[in-house]
C-alpha cells in the first residue's frame, strides 16, 4: 500500500493544467458564448437542420457539409458584426 497522497482530488494520474492550454480553453469558451448569444437567423436554421439530421440517425460524416456551412456562416456573420454592418454594397 502506498502512502503517496495526490494533491489532485481525481488521483495521482491527473497532471496539472498547462496555463497556455487553459487560456486557449477559456478563450474558446468565451467565443462560443459570444457566438451562441449572437446567433443569426441563418445560423439558427443551419443549427436546426444539423440537429434534425442527427436526430434522424445521420452520422457526423454524413453532415460535414452542413457543419462547414455553419462554420462559414458564423465566421461571415461575426466579420459583419465587427465591421459594424457597414457592408451595404459589397460581397454577400
Amino acid at each position: 500500500m502506498s502512502s503517496y497522497h495526490s494533491p489532485h482530488p481525481d488521483g495521482p494520474d491527473v497532471q496539472p493544467e498547462d496555463p497556455a492550454a487553459e487560456e486557449r480553453a477559456e478563450a474558446a469558451n468565451r467565443l462560443g458564448e459570444e457566438l451562441e448569444g449572437n446567433k443569426t437567423a441563418r445560423q439558427e436554421e443551419l443549427t436546426h437542420e444539423i440537429y434534425e439530421q442527427l436526430k434522424a440517425g445521420s452520422e457526423v460524416d454524413d453532415i460535414k457539409h452542413l457543419i462547414a456551412r455553419l462554420s462559414r456562416a458564423g465566421t461571415e456573420d461575426a466579420a459583419g458584426r465587427h465591421r459594424g454592418h457597414r457592408a451595404t454594397g459589397g460581397r454577400s
